[in-house]
C-alpha cells in the first residue's frame, strides 16, 4: 500500500481535531516518537538483527478481456506488475544499538519534561 494512502485518513482526522487536541498532539509528538524508537531498538537488540522492508517486483502473465473495434469480445494475454513488501533481516552492530538505546532513554526524560510543560500550556490555552 502506498504511504500516502495510509496518511490520508490520519490527515482527515487531524483536520477534525479540536484546537486543544491538536495542541496536545503536537506537544507530545516528540515523546511518542522517542518511545517508538526505544521499542524498535529494544526489539532489534532482542532479535540480534534488524528488519528492513524491501519491495519485490514481479511480472505476472494473465488473461485480459477486451473488446475489438467492431465490439466483439476478445481475450488476450497481458502482463501485470505486482509489488509486494517483504521484511528482510539485516545485520547490525549490537554495541551501536545498545549505545543508541542508552541515548534514546537519556533523551526520554528531557522530552517528557518538555511535553509536560507544553501539555499544561495547551490545557490553559484551551480549557475543556
Amino acid at each position: 500500500m502506498h504511504p500516502a494512502l495510509i496518511l490520508l485518513p490520519l490527515l482527515l482526522l487531524a483536520a477534525c481535531a479540536t484546537p486543544r487536541e491538536q495542541c496536545l498532539g503536537q506537544a507530545t509528538r516528540d515523546a511518542r516518537i522517542n518511545a517508538q524508537l526505544i521499542a524498535q531498538t529494544e526489539a532489534t537488540i532482542r532479535r540480534g538483527f534488524a528488519l528492513r522492508t524491501e519491495e519485490r517486483v514481479r511480472e505476472v502473465n494473465r488473461i485480459c478481456r477486451g473488446v475489438t473495434a467492431s465490439g466483439e469480445p476478445v481475450r488476450t494475454r497481458c502482463e501485470e506488475v505486482r509489488v509486494t513488501k517483504v521484511r528482510v533481516p539485516v545485520a547490525v552492530d549490537l554495541n551501536a544499538e545498545q549505545a543508541k538505546l542508552a541515548s534514546l532513554k537519556a533523551r526520554r526524560d528531557q522530552l517528557a519534561a518538555a511535553a509536560s510543560a507544553q501539555v499544561a500550556q495547551c490545557r490553559s490555552l484551551y480549557p475543556e
